[in-house]
């Protein structure tokens, strides 16, 4: 007993230092000593005879919790607690605040495939800090006044995400300024659509890359546009590939200026497909081939073609003595059908078919089925006769109208047959 004296007196004195500190206020006025010994509050400049005296009941009113009613532990519970949970916690996927996030309801109904965003560093926590009437509404606007189709807006964020961290005054500055240089608004849609990377590039990058067009294949401004709206994807890409592609072309394929410049315009993808299998390919369809430059450039997507399939269809032509690809001697066979397709079309005089329709082939099975309906309606029609003692024309009219019988039947259900198969 006399061992607990001295804790009992140290925790009463702790719990009344407590109290006392509970209900202490924050701002003390500053107290005077009078002249009986006591101190006497002096109120201080920025509170008010109310709020000083307010202060002991307010902290009363807070202690006090005798209102608060504690439900049991067996009560029915009405509130909705669908909410409550742990909280959420970062993550490399949007599935976890697929319920929470409106911004990521919102780009669903799109049609933004947000699973794409999932592989790049930082895109996903990015996405899900965006508000959807702040940061995305407006950027929606912009598309659509910039002539984007409702229906493709979920692609075009898909490819170009990062169009929403770009300062709308300067997406403005950008389509004014191709406004400027005489492009029309269907050619500007065409552009966004094509590449939707385009707005990212501002447009000093643009003007730079337009001028090394210009000068280095002495394009006009209408053949700029053209090449512009042909190709936006060309006018993005990497300069170093696009000067190595310039340099195979001119220097090691032996293209002449305004070839280069005619290719340029006919088919600008050439400029983005890898230099090596480019050369590659040129190489065999220039010296196996035989085909001439002047020729390539007329069909220039002989040099998409991968040199492997390329190779094949043309010794597949030779196997059959029919690769001939001058338009103007007999059996041409263009290098552009040649490349096309999963089949070869070739047939000789030059006609293309991809093969007999299937009505020619419903009427070669009437045809055989005629055929094969009459021999065996001569045949049993013949024996027949024979033994019912027929002789003369009542032989031949007998079995004559079971020929035809025979091979109008067969040669209706072998049409019917390979209309079917068709």
């Amino acid at each position: 007993m006399l061992g607990d004296g001295p804790r009992r007196c140290v925790s009463k004195e702790l719990e009344r230092g407590f109290q006392a500190a509970s209900c202490k206020p924050r701002v003390l006025p500053e107290g005077t000593k009078a002249d009986d010994g006591n101190y006497a509050l002096k109120p201080r400049p920025n509170l008010s005879p109310s709020e000083i005296n307010a202060t002991p009941s307010a902290c009363e009113d807070y202690l006090d919790d005798r209102e608060i009613e504690l439900p049991h532990p067996l009560d029915v519970c009405t509130e909705d607690l669908s909410d409550i949970g742990a909280p959420l916690t970062p993550t490399f996927t949007f599935a976890k605040y697929a319920n929470k996030s409106r911004t990521i309801q919102e780009l669903v109904k799109l049609g933004v495939a947000l699973y794409k965003f999932e592989t790049q560093e930082g895109m996903v926590q990015y996405i899900l800090n965006l508000d959807f009437e702040r940061d995305v509404m407006p950027y929606i606007r912009f598309l659509h006044d910039c002539g984007v189709p409702a229906d493709y807006l979920g692609e075009f964020i898909t490819k170009n995400p990062n169009i929403f961290k770009e300062d709308m005054d300067d997406l403005h500055t950008r389509i004014r300024y191709l406004r400027a240089h005489n492009y029309s608004k269907s050619m500007i849609q065409t552009i966004i659509c094509k590449n939707p990377n385009w707005l990212l590039y501002s447009t000093k990058d643009i003007d730079n890359r337009l001028g090394y067009f210009q000068s280095n294949f002495k394009l006009r401004g209408k053949e700029v546009r053209f090449l512009t709206v042909k190709g936006p994807k060309v006018v993005t890409y990497r300069m170093v590939h696009l000067l190595e592609n310039t340099f195979s072309i001119k220097e090691e394929m032996g293209f002449g200026q305004t070839q280069v410049k005619r290719l340029l315009l006919r088919l600008p993808k050439i400029w983005t497909k890898n230099r090596e299998k480019l050369l590659s390919t040129f190489e065999y369809a220039h010296n196996e081939m035989q085909l001439q430059r002047d020729f390539i450039v007329q069909t220039p997507h002989v040099l998409l073609c991968r040199k492997t399939r390329l190779e094949q269809r043309h010794l597949f032509l030779v196997e059959l003595k029919k690769a001939q690809y001058d338009p103007s001697k007999p059996m041409y066979v263009s290098p552009r059908a040649l490349i096309s397709g999963c089949k070869m079309p070739v047939v000789p005089g030059g006609a293309y078919q991809q093969g007999p329709t299937c009505f020619d082939r419903m009427k070669l099975g009437f045809t055989i089925g005629f055929c094969v309906g009459m021999a065996s309606g001569a045949l049993f029609g013949g024996f027949s006769a024979l033994r019912y003692g027929l002789r003369g024309r009542e032989l031949l009219n007998s079995v004559g109208k079971v020929m035809l019988q025979g091979g109008g039947t067969f040669g209706t259900f072998m049409a019917i047959g390979t209309g079917i198969r068709c």
